[in-house]
């Protein structure tokens, strides 16, 4: 999931909550003892403070679950076995990389091996990476 979509569910999800919980204070039945209340001040049964106080709890525990697997999401790694066969070019696997999420820019991938002059000491073979390992180590692990 993107991180906008999860932070916009979990300020949704807090924001039902407010309301809820506002709610509460808006729909007033009449008490069974008379008080004298204060503009601010308002009057609940503890059933409904308790209640009002646990959806706290279970929205505040869903977002923290929210945010954690987004996390966990971010952490994930890319793993891919790249297969560099005859006539293969540098843009060829700078564009197998980025599809495979291993790098985030080809050019900048290519003008790398260009200005390092790698681009003619890309060996054929097979090469296990991962989305861990930067652009220099990539290029050092195929120009081997």
């Amino acid at each position: 999931m993107d991180r906008k979509i999860v932070r916009s569910a979990g300020i949704g999800m807090m924001a039902s909550a407010l309301i809820i919980f506002g709610a509460g204070a808006v729909i007033k039945e009449s008490p069974e003892t008379e008080t004298i209340l204060e503009d601010n001040e308002m009057v609940i049964t503890t059933d409904e403070y308790d209640s009002m106080q646990n959806e706290i709890d279970r929205w505040e525990e869903r977002v923290s679950q929210l945010e954690s697997s987004d996390q966990e999401q971010e952490t994930a790694i890319s793993q891919m076995i790249l297969s560099v066969e005859s006539g293969m070019t540098s843009p060829d696997i700078s564009s197998a990389l980025f599809e495979n999420g291993l790098i985030d820019d080809e050019t900048a991938f290519n003008e790398y091996l260009s200005d390092q002059s790698l681009t003619d000491r890309i060996q054929i073979g097979d090469y296990d990476l991962n989305s861990t390992m930067t652009i220099e180590q990539i290029a050092k692990l195929i120009t081997q």
